[in-house]
Order: C-alpha cells, then structure tokens, then sequence
C-alpha cells in the first residue's frame, strides 16, 4: 500500500480507538458484508493501482508506487491490516461456502494477473525511457479499462454476495442495435 493508504487506515484507528468498545466491535462488525461474508475494503488494494495506472501519463512520478505494487491474498490483506474489524472479515471469510470462495478467489486471481501484466508493461516502458509517450497513455488507459472491468465483478460478489452478470457499454448497444435488427427482420 502506498503512503496514502496506510495514513488513511491509521486515522481510522486513531477515531476508533477513541470510541467506546461497543461503538469500536459495531464497527468492526459492519466492514464484513452480511450479503456475501467478504469485506469491501480489500478492493482498495485493486482500486489504488487502478488509480495509480491511470494518472500516470500526467503524474509520471507515481512510477515508484506502480513499480512497488504486488498481489496481497485476502487473507494476507486482512492479517496484516490495522482496520479494527480484521478479525472478523477473516473469521467470515475462513466460514464462507467453498464455492463462492472459489468463484471470488478466480476473480481476484484475474484481478492479479491483469494488474502484474500492467505493472511489467510499465515497468519495460519505464526501463527504455518512453513512459511519458502516447505509447504509455495507451497502456495505461487499456489497462485501467480492463482492471475495472474485472473489479466490478469483483464489487458485485463482495456487495450481493454473488455474480451480477453486467452488460458492457458495448455489449448493451450490440444488443440494442443488432437485437433490434433480427426481431425487424
């Protein structure tokens, strides 16, 4: 996580440690989704290098923080978070049906893999010196494109506790256009 990220979860902490531990395990409790057992704050990890990928074309000094990023499971996320409701989203997610774990793990897992693809893309542009080319704009806005793709998916399972099958932008007007067009014919 960048610098960014670790001052916002210890303000957190500083808040919360100066509620009382009933208002502290409320919302320790309230970081878990009770529609799918998973917590929504393990996506901050996607959303940030997301982020960073984006605006890098016009910040090329975000370049340490891309380079820096690396896949972190949930269960790592969570072990060594400073969020007061760790414990729980891990306690949910260790009780969650083997199933559904595995459908978000194959989400996250894509989510990895397009996000290290990214990174080693930026990282050979950095090495040959091009990183403030259109060249690197390009990549940079197909790989912001394709991680959101995904971590919607993502989004969906943690906040409906199962796959909401989205149309694409695209998708939805091929079916408004040629859907359209075959019942006429």
């Amino acid at each position: 996580m960048t610098d960014t990220a670790n001052s916002i979860s210890t303000r957190d902490v500083v808040s919360a440690s100066q509620k009382s531990p009933p208002a502290l395990q409320s919302r320790a409790e309230a970081i878990v989704n009770p529609a799918s057992g998973l917590a929504n704050d393990y996506l901050n990890l996607f959303n940030e290098i997301v982020m960073l990928i984006e605006h890098l074309p016009v910040m090329p000094e975000l370049i340490d923080d891309i380079l820096r990023w690396r896949p972190v499971s949930y269960q790592s996320y969570f072990a060594k978070s400073v969020l007061p409701g760790r414990a729980s989203a891990l306690e949910a997610y260790a009780s969650l049906d083997s199933g559904f774990r595995r459908d978000f793990e194959a989400v996250v897992a894509d989510l990895d893999r397009r996000a290290v693809g990214a990174v080693a893309a930026i990282r050979r542009q950095h090495k040959s010196g091009i990183l403030t080319s259109s060249a690197t704009a390009e990549l940079c806005t197909r790989a912001g494109d394709a991680m959101r793709e995904v971590l919607l998916k993502a989004t969906d399972l943690v906040n409906h506790g199962t796959r909401v099958l989205r149309e694409s932008e695209q998708e939805r007007a091929d079916r408004l256009l040629y859907g359209n067009l075959r019942r006429v014919s």
